[in-house]
């Protein structure tokens, strides 16, 4: 059976947290790095924004003010609040199984999350919105493929970058709600804030609200290293970041290389 690595970095800056990211992608094409499960979390509290996403096409200038920092992931898709939320990362590639198919990868790695979710007494499935139009500017504002909804709501949303044959995924949980923070991020009139505040409560939800109770992080990262196993028919190792992925990452924030286009790289994000 084959051993996968299990990370807990706990709560990074964002450049750093998408920094790691990066640099176990690169090194696992170069096999200087095993597959990984990793989860993280954002200090500060930060926004992330999609790779082609133009910050322009929101107005989020009180995020100084309110501590929160403004970041650019190196996958696609939509604005993401990180804070409340858990983060996790899955860095492996078609050799170990991972499907080519951007769907089938997407949903095989979704399986191991809704399994590690039932370990929670949480029904999920996966978002079948199909997207139509401009989608919004907010990831959690639409439902699709490779998203994780229950009770007709979203608290999972998920995104891909693929280098060569290896896949980063990686993806937010929604822990408690995020509503007010994002109205209060959002520069609208008082009319367009409180629908605002009532579509993002009409289709999102969190963990807090689905289980009833505060779970501790620990144990939802447990539940679903037993769902990826179960899934991915693998055992998790618990280890740490070697000193070549800390001086890369390390590097790639430094250089702030996570907007520079680099080549033979693919973005992907349906949330």
């Amino acid at each position: 059976m084959s051993i996968w690595r299990l990370l807990n970095t706990g709560a990074l800056p964002g450049t750093l947290n998408m920094a790691i990211d990066q640099a176990l992608l690169h090194l696992h094409t170069l096999d200087l790095s095993p597959p990984t499960l990793r989860f993280y979390q954002w200090q500060p509290p930060a926004v992330s924004i999609g790779y082609f996403q133009q910050p322009e096409a929101m107005n989020l200038s009180p995020c100084p003010s309110l501590g929160i920092d403004l970041i650019r992931r190196p996958t696609g898709g939509r604005a993401v609040l990180h804070q409340n939320d858990l983060t996790y990362s899955l860095i492996a590639g078609t050799k170990e199984g991972i499907p080519s198919s951007l769907p089938k990868a997407y949903h095989l790695i979704c399986e191991g999350l809704l399994a590690g979710f039932r370990w929670l007494g949480i029904e999920a499935k996966m978002g079948q919105e199909t997207p139509a139009g401009r989608p919004p500017e907010i990831c959690f504002l639409r439902s699709s493929i490779g998203d994780i909804v229950c009770q007709g709501k979203k608290f999972v949303g998920n995104a891909q970058m693929w280098s060569g044959s290896s896949l980063l995924q990686h993806g937010s949980i929604i822990l408690e709600p995020q509503n007010e923070t994002w109205t209060d991020l959002m520069v609208l009139n008082p009319v367009s804030k409180e629908g605002f505040y009532a579509e993002l409560k009409s289709r999102t939800t969190s963990l807090l609200e689905l289980l009833g109770y505060k779970i501790e992080t620990g144990q939802i990262i447990a539940a679903i290293e037993k769902g990826m196993a179960q899934i991915l028919d693998l055992t998790f190792e618990t280890g740490q970041l070697s000193p070549e992925e800390w001086a890369l990452a390390r590097k790639i924030a430094q250089d702030d290389r996570k907007k520079e286009e680099i080549p033979g790289k693919t973005h992907h994000n349906f949330g």
